[in-house]
């Protein structure tokens, strides 16, 4: 059996959690992704951790660094830039996400890794990307999504004639822009080879992905109401999908648990009546105003009469899009994340059986499965310099000298 990216060799030189999800997901893929880490870096083994004894294993690096290899270049030496163009010649892709710059300073950037193997191509992925005013500011999820507008969207509705009018953003529970950039990346890299494989001259070329321009992209709603408002006369279209609208709302149950209602096609929202038995409602989901504000109450009211288990019942065999709020925890054991198998056991030699994320991919001749653990830093250091040619005697010159 074989997989999609079987004979693709990815050399990764990213760090923290956008750039090794991406290649957490190539690697998934059946790509050969080797990171090239240097040993020295304060958050190459980030908490929280599955701890036995004296053995500490991060569970973070667990999940983003599966399936890959891991060598450690000092690349600010002369000898070890030379071992990382012999790793180029023979490879497909280079991953990073150094700020704008770094890479032609350590000279590993486009242009230099072209000219060793006309077929590379090279990604980075950036905060704000390669070009504009803010390419060497740095920033973390929150400044993205902030900036892109999700943020701003984010936040309890607005009720009408509440005297209380501040409604504070809230903070995402996951890194949008970090996930979303890793997974744009991804579809670039996919995109560039097939075009590689596609063009005469077989020729790579350089991929600039930024996570806000990922986030931006992630508002078509927000965006297609925003672009149309000036065409509308005196209308003022509003998106209903931002928490304004009853049918699409969290609603608090009587022990203290919480509802999604997603009743947004005017059938769910018929089934959503019917089944808290208010069919006095069945022709209000589009009410504005004053009589929007009775509805939203009254829907309320009708929740806190049950527990969050009890509504799941009555609703199981009713089509109102009506689900519930769960932590992670509880996801976990969800019949539907079972199902599916999303979430995985390996065996760690020193730590036991610990759990994994599995790929969300499901093919039905070639399944993607996780199969080795994440690997220390530098643990195939040595293999990997032994395949290049390198003898014992080389490879213990390379650590005196400090280049490995």
């Amino acid at each position: 059996m074989t997989l999609p990216l079987e004979n693709i060799r990815i050399i990764d030189l990213s760090r923290m959690l956008p750039g090794p999800y991406c290649s957490m997901i190539l690697a998934d893929l059946g790509a050969e992704v080797i990171r090239v880490e240097d040993p020295k870096f304060p958050y190459s083994s980030p908490p929280p951790f599955y701890q036995k004894g004296r053995h500490r294993f991060s569970a973070f690096n667990a999940i983003l660094m599966r399936n890959k290899k891991s060598i450690t270049l000092n690349l600010k030496k002369k000898k070890a830039k030379e071992i990382f163009y012999e790793l180029v010649k023979e490879a497909d892709v280079v991953l990073e996400t150094f700020r704008p710059g770094i890479m032609e300073k350590l000279e590993i950037d486009y242009e230099t890794l072209s000219n060793i193997n006309k077929s590379i191509i090279c990604c980075s992925l950036s905060g704000y990307g390669q070009t504009g005013p803010y390419k060497h500011i740095a920033g973390h999820d929150m400044n993205y999504v902030g900036l892109c507008g999700i943020l701003d969207l984010n936040r309890e509705r607005e009720k009408l004639n509440k005297e209380e009018k501040e409604r504070k953003p809230v903070v995402p529970g996951i890194q949008a822009a970090d996930i979303g950039g890793g997974m744009m990346a991804v579809i670039g890299i996919l995109g560039a080879i097939i075009e590689r494989e596609n063009n005469p001259k077989h020729e790579g070329q350089y991929i600039d992905v930024a996570m806000l321009d990922s986030v931006f992209s992630f508002n078509p709603m927000a965006a297609a109401y925003h672009f149309s408002k000036d065409k509308c006369g005196t209308i003022i279209p509003e998106n209903p999908l931002h928490g304004s609208a009853p049918y699409y709302q969290i609603y608090k149950t009587r022990d203290d648990r919480y509802l999604t209602v997603g009743a947004i096609e005017m059938k769910f929202w018929h089934e959503l009546c019917a089944g808290l038995e208010r069919n006095d409602l069945k022709y209000k989901q589009g009410a504005k105003e004053e009589e929007r504000e009775y509805v939203f109450k009254e829907l309320q009211k009708e929740f806190l009469k049950k527990t969050q288990e009890e509504w799941i019942e009555i609703f199981k065999d009713k089509d109102a899009c009506v689900a519930p709020i769960k932590d992670f925890g509880e996801a976990c054991k969800d019949p539907q994340i079972r199902a599916r198998e999303m979430v995985q056991t390996q065996n760690h030699p020193k730590i036991g059986e610990i759990k994994n994320i599995a790929s969300p991919i499901k093919y039905s001749r070639t399944p993607l499965k996780i199969g080795s653990l994440a690997p220390k830093v530098g643990e195939h250091t040595k293999e990997i310099l032994k395949k290049m040619g390198n003898s014992r005697e080389d490879i213990k010159e390379f650590k005196r000298n400090g280049i490995i």
